[in-house]
């Protein structure tokens, strides 16, 4: 554990100040079921971007021979300070047809964590915060293992870490050839502004796939507009400098405060966008029990608070990017409603947790091409959005007088 030993019984926090001060290169990312092992695939390991291994291990990024492969000793110090030889190796056989290979890759991954005695292939930690730094042939791995660590390391990344996406040091977003309005350079947008320009460019109407696939589309073309923007902004006052510290503080906190706002409400906006353009009677925020506010309510808060409204034809939908651990926060938000539907962008869930939600009444509502990150035996208890939508439009169809709890 040569070099490795001063990371011994560190607390999240400490660890975060290590692999900063001592400038690894480091990567966050939430573990997907295809990264634990939770639909029983054969991947090995983690899926890490291309660009993460371009900088931290240049030397395996070739074409030359194929499979190409390094090995890293790597500690843990969540997991009482196990040591692991990894290979991070490039499937690079797409490059070598002359194998004649049944299937052809070009992916990086790191391997040989230990199966599931590896916290990062934990079924149990899909959805989970996974940290992997690394430096001159060395790693050091976090898996975050409850909401208060996840929120600590959100809040050193200044953002949240959402499924699919991930944060890597040193690194910024590709230039987006995005012609957007002029007085946005001036004035930052609002999330409402934002999204009505994603909404005209990608517009219901125009649209001929799923309305799963059109969520997706709307929140990465979301994502890359605020991406832009923001560099626009914040770039040129980072380079001029702060007069002292707590004028930097103050400058990253609003950067901070301004992304977790942006990732709070965009999900609800396309929810809300998708649910009135396919015609269905909903409000938002409506109040019930204990002041408790459910994202949507179907159809109406006046339908909700007359005891006369059959409770059977009552439906809400709360949302969350990721759940893991989080979805208990849906079970008290409106009582007369059994079951609650929850909507996730999290690439998969153990089948620990998902029984633990059917137990709890708690259906599971993901995009369709998320579903295949969750287990086998589980899928067809999913929801999917379009599939979510024909179910509340069947259940309105059939309610007769619906129009008088209409406010």
């Amino acid at each position: 554990m040569t070099g490795l030993d001063h990371f011994k019984n560190l607390s999240i926090t400490q660890f975060l100040e290590e692999i900063e001060s001592e400038n690894y290169f480091w990567i966050v990312k939430r573990l997907s079921g295809n990264d634990t092992g939770l639909t029983g695939g054969h991947q090995a390991g983690p899926y890490l971007p291309r660009v993460f291994f371009e900088k931290a291990l240049q030397e395996i990024c070739t074409t030359e021979k194929c499979n190409p492969d390094a090995g890293i000793e790597c500690y843990f110090p969540s997991q009482g300070g196990s040591v692991k030889e990894l290979r991070a190796i490039y499937y690079n056989s797409k490059f070598f047809p002359e194998r004649g290979l049944k299937k052809e890759y070009d992916e990086f991954r790191v391997t040989r964590w230990g199966g599931k005695s590896s916290p990062v292939q934990d079924i149990e930690n899909t959805g989970s915060i996974f940290i992997f730094a690394v430096k001159e042939g060395k790693s050091v791995a976090w898996v975050a293992s409850s909401v208060e660590e996840e929120d600590l390391i959100e809040n050193w990344l200044g953002c949240e870490v959402e499924p699919s996406r991930f944060q890597m040091c040193d690194y910024s977003q590709p230039e987006e050839n995005l012609k957007l309005p002029e007085e946005w350079f001036s004035n930052f947008p609002t999330g409402k502004e934002i999204f009505r320009h994603v909404l005209q460019t990608f517009p219901r109407d125009e649209w001929t796939e799923s309305i799963d696939a059109l969520l997706l589309e709307r929140r990465e073309f979301e994502f890359k507009i605020f991406a832009k923007i923001e560099k626009a902004h914040a770039l040129p006052r980072i380079k001029n400098g702060f007069q002292d510290v707590e004028s930097f503080i103050k400058y990253a906190h609003s950067v901070s405060n301004r992304r977790k706002s942006r990732t709070g409400t965009s999900l609800e906006l396309n929810l809300e966008s998708i649910f009135a353009d396919e015609k269905l009677i909903f409000e938002t925020q409506v109040v019930t029990e204990n002041r408790k506010q459910p994202d949507f309510l179907f159809p109406s808060g006046k339908a909700y608070h007359d005891p006369k409204f059959p409770s059977t034809k009552l439906h809400m939908m709360a949302a969350k990017t990721c759940c893991k651990d989080r979805w208990r926060q849906v079970l008290n938000e409106a009582n007369r409603i059994c079951p609650k539907h929850l909507f996730t962008l999290q690439e998969g869930i153990s089948g620990n947790q998902l029984k633990e939600m059917k137990d709890n009444n708690v259906v599971l509502v993901v995009p369709k091409p998320h579903s295949g990150s969750f287990p086998n035996e589980w899928q067809d208890s999913l929801l999917t959005l379009d599939g979510f939508v024909q179910y509340i439009q069947t259940q309105q169809r059939s309610t007769s007088g619906l129009e008088q709890w209409i406010n």
